[in-house]
């Protein structure tokens, strides 16, 4: 029984590790830059904007159109959406900004 518990510690603390690995880092540059500091949740990620730029760590492989949508309906437009696998296009950007405040 205790060897059992310790084995599943083990994994849940391997698990933990892997999906946290798991997240890219987002970034967005604002066409208007906030003039203070600001933090947003958005789905369940955390977003922190600073100055025309802002960042958050998204378990998603590439940036969509939906997700840029989300995030500008809470901090505005966007000049660029991206992450380290790709960015959107102009015409996303477009379609993105259409969601923004």
């Amino acid at each position: 029984m205790l060897r059992t518990l310790a084995l599943s510690t083990i994994a849940l603390t391997f698990a933990g590790a892997a999906s946290a690995s798991t997240a890219t880092v987002f970034t967005a540059k604002l066409e208007t830059p906030k003039e203070a500091a600001t933090q947003v949740v958005v789905g369940k990620y955390l977003w922190s904007c600073e100055g025309d730029t802002c960042t958050a760590e998204l378990k998603r492989k590439k940036p969509t159109v939906r997700t840029c949508q989300k995030v500008a309906q809470e901090v505005g437009k966007f000049v660029s959406f991206q992450n380290k696998n790709g960015a959107l296009t102009e015409e996303q950007l477009e379609s993105c900004n259409s969601a923004a405040k």
